[in-house]
């Protein structure tokens, strides 16, 4: 909190939030203001959460195929980081995907997915290493794949996830 970064979402009465705006961005500079409906701010932060929580969960399936491997772990982390700005812009690509609801291959078929998920549960079976994780997204991607979506974005998943 207080860093010039730190976001902080925000919702409900505009007039309300234009007269608090600057007290607020001393908990933190990155306002995001979401519109009048009081209860957007809260979903917003839900639906950041997920997207936390599935990335801490591969993560850390990640660290134990690392583990497993005998690589460092704290390699991995560095690693990770690196790729991050670009994965973000991905999202963020995909995101836009979903919102016109185009899923023309621009990026990254489905069918790409649907073989790396399953290479995740393959691997994690031959190192007996938990494998809940990957047979879940692989069990989502293999769904999308079978309703047909496998040469259409990535995003396409969303399909199946309505």
């Amino acid at each position: 909190m207080g860093r010039p970064d730190t976001p902080i979402l925000v919702s409900g009465a505009e007039t309300t939030f234009r007269q608090s705006e600057s007290l607020l961005k001393i908990l933190g500079g990155n306002l995001t203001y979401l519109g009048e409906q009081i209860g957007s701010a809260s979903a917003m932060d839900l639906a950041t959460l997920s997207y936390i929580y599935g990335a801490v969960l591969g993560f850390f399936h990640g660290a134990r195929i690392c583990e497993a491997e005998g690589f460092r772990v704290n390699t991995y982390g560095s690693i990770v980081a690196d790729i991050a700005p670009s994965f973000g812009e991905f999202l963020k690509h995909e995101g836009t995907v979903i919102q016109t609801g185009d899923y023309t291959v621009s990026e990254s078929p489905l069918k790409i997915s649907v073989e790396a998920t399953e290479r995740l549960v393959k691997t994690a079976q031959a190192a007996q290493i938990n494998a809940e994780f990957p047979t879940f997204a692989s069990g989502l991607f293999k769904r999308a794949m079978a309703a047909g979506y496998g040469n259409e974005e990535a995003a396409a998943l969303i399909k199946v996830l309505r």
